[in-house]
């Protein structure tokens, strides 16, 4: 179905709250129509200007758990899954509907206080927060949100960092000898707000030779210039090195000896290192006119020995990124109903992707480089988006935005350049709408085209720059929010998204797939038991399939696409024993999904895992305590190099494990 079909036939956009202590729709002024699923206790309001479905993740949420990759924080969020490698620096990324979470298909933007934070090739780069930095997490699925181009095929994930008042330490130690300290300073006068960060993480790991160590350091310092005009400046710096325990080349090697590492892999591992600046102006230039400028300048650095296989050679690999962008938006109150939003964004990326041959299988010495790749990637990017709140039960918007992709590409091996493919000027619009049929009952819809491009060597060429074009994704969604009774909320969506000419990156190289169709459910419900307990679920179908295969794999048309689950779960219980303890139950499933688009070779991925939490606060601290995977079960990552499941890898993940943490606060 094309967007302008879809546009036709919208019914409305709704709010969906979910909170472990009360019900966020309460809290919202009854025009402020919106979409935000909210998991933790509440404490400011998002803002009412997103649009789709937005999931938050609040503070008291993310603040005790104690994970080696950050993005494992999304295990709770409404249908986000993850792909779990478990290979030292490369640990783990994310994933939302229906695409791939390892890497094969970039489809979400990340964003770390509005800055962009995700490497050229699109995977996701959280490692240079801890939890107990992080204010809230803003997960938005769709196709809906002009806000941005880049990478923003199916959503994108916005995490935003603490700026309150306040001291923290906090101390744990856990399985596989884990230690870590955490540490937040937060200081406020008349104008100056300053908040620090600290935190230092190692330990051994659930396998063999797993071994990490991850540093992160940050500041922010806001200026309130006066009552229109504000300044914020926030720098970071982090580290992270980790020895990788190597992937298995059969399933049944992977089950029967879990926590081994293979014998191959003695020197796989590999570091990295993160820096970031930006600056953030806000300023409100007349009573109707409020503007926001953040200019960034970041730098990603990875080195990852690998070697997959007994067979295969032990290789270096080296990525040298970095990055520079401003963002601009204007909002215009245009009278007390209407809303005009601009915005404008340009982003550089200056990359250096080498790999390397070694000496020996023994030896972490460079040999020979056989991938020598330099370039430039440039995103132009504008929007305008007009707002409408036509009564308090129906408001509306429509968005257009273009994207402009320039750059050039030098193959250091031959010295060949190449200029990028011209893809012209990407349109993309985007609408949205939100009818509340009753108290109880809200309707809505949201709709939006966005855009999938090459990366890397893949858009650029010595030959003919009109030879290829961008994957077009048309996407919509529509559901109901409706409340039943004062004990529960429950959202029920029908989402569906289409591909023009998807492709997918397997081992840097890109293979088109030809036309993809996604689809699925999403229900998601909350409340209050009484004043002790509260409850929190989700549930989304994922059903994925290739309309038409491209040439290359023909025989994959009508099959199930690469590394998605069939679904994915989440279900969390808490109770407030007393004033002083609290104490949680999660639970977090998903379905198997194939490892290649010809299907064969079995499918894998699937699990439940159990976890619970207690916090008592002793009066001079608080004792925060953490078990993980209580069952103790087996899951495992899996993926096919080929497409025919003669040479697949695989990655248990961790056992049972727990921590026990220690907080204390400060005025």
């Amino acid at each position: 179905m094309s967007f302008l079909r879809i546009s036709c036939c919208a019914l409305g956009l709704s709010t969906l709250t979910l909170s472990s202590t009360n019900t966020f729709a309460d809290e919202l002024d009854e025009k402020e129509l919106g979409t935000v699923i909210v998991i933790g206790k509440l404490e400011d309001t998002p803002p009412s200007d997103l649009v789709g479905s937005v999931d938050v993740l609040t503070k008291d949420e993310i603040s005790y758990e104690h994970v080696d990759d950050t993005l494992e924080l999304f295990t709770k969020v409404p249908g986000v899954y993850l792909a779990r490698y478990n290979q030292g620096i490369i640990n783990t990324d994310i994933a939302i509907r229906g695409f791939a979470g390892d890497g094969v298909t970039p489809h979400a933007k990340l964003l770390i206080d509005g800055i962009p934070s995700n490497l050229h090739n699109g995977y996701n780069e959280l490692d240079q927060l801890f939890p107990l930095g992080i204010s809230s997490i803003e997960v938005f699925k769709g196709t809906s949100d002009p806000r941005y181009g880049l990478y923003n095929i199916a959503g994108n994930y916005n995490v935003s960092t603490r700026q309150d008042v306040g001291k923290e330490i906090e101390l744990t130690l856990g399985s596989f000898n884990t230690k870590e300290i955490q540490g937040y300073a937060g200081f406020s006068d008349d104008r100056l707000t300053q908040s620090y960060t600290l935190g230092y993480r190692t330990g051994e790991g659930y396998r063999d030779h797993t071994d990490l160590d991850k540093l992160s350091l940050g500041g922010s310092w806001d200026w309130q210039i006066s009552d229109d005009k504000e300044l914020r400046i926030i720098a970071r710096h982090s580290t992270y090195e980790g020895d990788s325990p190597g992937y298995f080349n059969s399933p049944e090697a992977a089950r029967e000896n879990p926590r081994d590492s293979e014998p191959f892999a003695r020197l796989d591992g590999g570091e990295k290192e993160t820096n970031h600046l930006s600056v953030h102006w806000f300023q409100s230039l007349s009573n109707d006119v409020d503007w926001t400028l953040k200019a960034y300048s970041q730098t990603f650095e990875r080195e990852r020995w690998v070697r997959f296989s007994e067979g295969g050679s032990l290789s270096n690999r080296f990525d040298d990124q970095e990055q520079f962008g401003l963002i601009s938006t204007v909002s215009w109150f245009l009278t007390d109903d209407w809303r005009l939003n601009w915005g404008v964004d340009y982003a550089y990326e200056d990359v250096l992707e080498q790999r390397f041959s070694t000496v020996s299988n023994d030896s972490r010495q460079r040999a020979a480089a056989f991938r020598d790749r330099a370039y430039d990637f440039i995103n132009y990017g504008t929007y305008l988006q007009i707002s409408h709140e036509f009564s308090e039960r129906l408001n509306w918007n429509f968005a257009l935005r273009a994207d402009k992709l320039t750059g050039d590409f030098v193959d250091q091996l031959n010295g060949q350049p190449r200029d990028m493919f011209d893809f012209g000027t990407i349109i993309q619009p985007k609408f949205n709408v939100v009818y509340a049929a009753s108290d109880r009952v809200n309707l809505f819809l949201n709709a939006g085209r966005s855009f999938q491009h090459p990366f890397g060597a893949s858009a650029y060429t010595s030959g003919d720059r009109n030879g290829r074009d961008v994957s077009v994704n048309e996407g919509w969604e529509l559901g109901t929010q409706f409340s039943p009774h004062s004990s529960i909320t429950v959202r029920l969506s029908y989402w569906q998204q289409n591909a023009s000419d998807e492709f997918i990156n397997v081992d840097g190289t890109a293979q088109n797939v030809g036309e993809t169709d996604r689809n699925g459910f999403d229900v998601a419900f909350n409340g209050d038991i009484n004043n002790s307990w509260s409850y929190w679920g989700s549930f989304t179908t994922i059903d994925t399939e290739i309309a038409r295969a491209a040439d290359s794999i023909a025989d994959a048309q009508g099959n199930e696409l690469r590394s998605i689950p069939d679904f994915t779960a989440s279900l969390g219980l808490n109770y407030q024993v007393t004033d002083n303890f609290v104490a949680r139950v999660h639970l977090d499933a998903q379905g198997d999904y194939h490892i290649n688009e010809a299907n064969v070779g079995g499918k894998f991925g699937d699990f439940t895992l159990l976890s619970a939490s207690a916090d008592y606060d002793a009066g001079w601290g608080v004792i925060k305590f953490q078990l993980n995977n209580i069952t103790d079960e087996y899951y495992e990552y899996a993926f096919d190099f080929g497409n025919d499941a003669a040479f697949t890898i695989h990655s248990p993940g961790d056992g049972i494990n727990g921590s026990v943490s220690v907080n204390w606060s400060f005025e």
